[in-house]
């Protein structure tokens, strides 16, 4: 299958912005994330779509909520940079990349400098206690772990008060939920020109 860098009309602004920073770490991950084995080996289209273009949609989301400048954000095991290093190539606000891998914390650092990205930040932590400990923090998640999952790891008033929003890659059958704890709403957004992805957005009542 051949390779076309499709962007969906929700992404073309950051696009036409950042084209060269995403095109160069497409060709990173299509190359050094494989032969170092932070990615299984991938299709160019695959990689585009479900790495690239997906963790746009989740800076996209990001910038809906204000005071960014006081907010970090962090990518709970982000591997190969995925969603971290795209929301830092196209948002200023420090993004930590955090994984419990030293190798691929090296390599995350080598990419940070090849990508001349100043508001990246590969960090070696155990993400459960980064996820506890965490504060005014926006926290994206692509592959770590599932919506269910977080839920039932939270404290009742740990969003709330450490002033935390959390964003999950899900998938349709995912609903949106409403307890006396959390409200967590699916985003629905184009992938290509015929599939659709979904994260969900976790936040306090």
């Amino acid at each position: 299958m051949s390779f076309e860098p499709h962007i969906p009309e929700w992404g073309l602004d950051d696009f036409k912005k950042h084209k060269d920073k995403l095109i160069e770490y497409h060709k990173w991950l299509k190359e050094t994330a494989i032969k170092t084995g932070l990615i299984s080996i991938k299709t160019d289209q695959f990689i585009w779509d479900e790495f690239i273009i997906h963790s746009l949609y989740f800076a996209k989301l990001i910038k809906k909520f204000k005071n960014l400048k006081e907010c970090e954000i962090i990518d709970l095991g982000t591997g190969g940079g995925i969603p971290g290093i795209p929301i830092s190539i196209v948002n200023k606000t420090n993004v930590s990349l955090v994984d419990n891998k030293q190798k691929r914390i090296f390599e995350l650092e080598r990419l940070v400098k090849i990508l001349s990205l100043k508001n990246a930040k590969p960090t070696k932590k155990d993400a459960k206690i980064v996820l506890k400990e965490a504060k005014n923090s926006i926290i994206v998640m692509r592959c770590y772990v599932s919506t269910s999952n977080i839920l039932k790891s939270l404290e009742k008033k740990q969003l709330k008060e450490n002033n935390l929003k959390i964003f999950v890659s899900s998938n349709s059958k995912s609903s949106d939920i409403l307890n006396d704890m959390f409200h967590v709403k699916q985003e629905k957004f184009l992938i290509n020109k015929n599939n659709f992805r979904y994260i969900d957005v976790i936040t306090d009542m």
